[in-house]
C-alpha cells in the first residue's frame, strides 16, 4: 500500500502557506504554459491562451466554492457567517470548478466572436496536465478519504476522529494517477492531426465514468437519493461528451500540429501574416500623421 505522507506548511511572517496552495498555483501556471505551447504547435493565436486563462480560473474558483457549500455542506448556510460564500478557498468542488471554468471559457470566445473548438484542443491539453498538480494537492492534503480496503494503491491512513487507522481508498490520489495516464495518452498522440473538440470530448468521456464509480468509495460526502452531487453532474456530462464526440467528429475540422498558421472553417487564419500586421501598423501611423 502507499504510505501516508504530508508536507509540512511553511510560515512566512504571520501567514501560513500549505502544500495544497502551492500545488494549486503550480497547476494553474503549468496548465497555461502547456496550453500556450500546444496552441503554438497548432498554429493558433497564443495570446488568447493567457487572456482566456483568467476567464477559466476566476469563474472556476467561484462555482467550485458555491457547489461545495450549497450541495456538500448545506448546513453551513444556516451559520451566522455573512462572508462564507465570499471565502472561495473555504471549500471547493472539483467538478463545480470544471463547470465554472468551462462557462468562463465559452463566454470569452463568444464575446470575442472567435471559434471555440479549435482552441479547446490546446486548452484541454494543458488543463489535463494541470489536473495532475491539482489532484496532487488533494493527495498531500488527503482530503478525499474513502472506504477501508486492501487495494494495493490504497493509502495507509492514521487514526483520525471516528476513522480507525488502516488502509483506505484515497480518491484524490486515484484521480492524480488518472490525470497522469490521460496526459500521457494525449502526449503520445501529440503529433497526430485531431478534429477540433477531440480533447474535450475524450476528457469528458474518460473522466465521467471514473468519477462516477469512485464516488461510491467516498465516506463523508452528502448524498441525495444515494448519489453524490458529483455523480448527478456526471450523469449530465455523459450525454454532453457523447454529443461532442459525434458532432465535432462529423464536422471534421482538423488541426495539424505542424506549427503552420491554422485556418478556421470560414477561411480566416488564426494568425495574421506578419506583413499584414506591419502594413496595418504603417497605415495606422500614416492616418495619425495625416490627421
Amino acid at each position: 500500500m502507499v504510505p501516508y505522507f504530508q508536507i509540512p506548511p511553511i510560515s512566512v511572517g504571520s501567514e501560513t502557506i500549505y502544500a495544497f496552495d502551492i500545488l494549486v498555483a503550480i497547476a494553474i501556471i503549468v496548465g497555461v504554459i502547456v496550453a500556450d505551447k500546444r496552441a503554438h504547435r497548432l498554429g493558433l493565436d497564443r495570446r488568447l491562451i493567457s487572456d482566456v486563462a483568467l476567464w477559466a480560473v476566476v469563474p472556476g474558483f467561484i462555482l467550485s466554492h458555491i457547489v461545495s457549500i450549497v450541495f456538500y455542506f448545506p448546513e453551513r448556510l444556516t451559520s451566522d457567517d455573512p462572508w462564507l460564500l465570499l471565502r472561495l478557498w473555504d471549500g471547493m468542488s472539483s467538478l463545480g470548478g470544471f463547470l465554472g471554468g468551462a462557462a468562463g471559457v465559452i463566454y470569452f470566445f463568444r464575446r470575442r466572436k472567435l471559434p471555440l473548438w479549435p482552441y479547446s484542443n490546446a486548452i484541454v491539453f494543458g488543463f489535463t496536465v494541470a489536473w495532475i498538480f491539482g489532484r496532487a494537492a488533494c493527495t498531500v492534503a488527503h482530503d478525499h478519504p474513502g472506504l477501508p480496503t486492501e487495494f494495493f494503491l490504497a493509502v495507509d491512513y492514521p487514526a483520525k476522529g471516528e476513522f480507525p487507522a488502516g488502509p483506505r481508498h484515497d480518491l484524490g490520489w486515484y484521480e492524480c494517477l488518472w490525470a497522469i495516464a490521460m496526459s500521457t495518452f494525449f502526449f503520445i498522440r501529440r503529433n497526430k492531426p485531431e478534429f477540433a473538440g477531440f480533447h474535450t470530448a475524450v476528457f469528458v468521456l474518460a473522466y465521467v465514468p471514473i468519477r462516477f464509480i469512485n464516488d461510491f468509495l467516498r465516506t463523508a460526502d452528502e448524498r441525495y437519493l444515494g448519489l453524490t452531487p458529483a455523480q448527478y453532474i456526471c450523469l449530465g456530462l455523459l450525454p454532453v461528451g457523447l454529443w461532442l464526440l459525434r458532432s465535432r467528429q462529423r464536422e471534421g475540422h482538423i488541426l495539424t500540429p505542424d506549427f503552420k498558421v491554422h485556418v478556421f472553417a470560414d477561411g480566416t487564419p488564426a494568425l495574421r501574416p506578419k506583413q499584414d500586421e506591419k502594413s496595418t501598423v504603417e497605415d495606422s501611423s500614416a492616418d495619425k500623421d495625416g490627421s
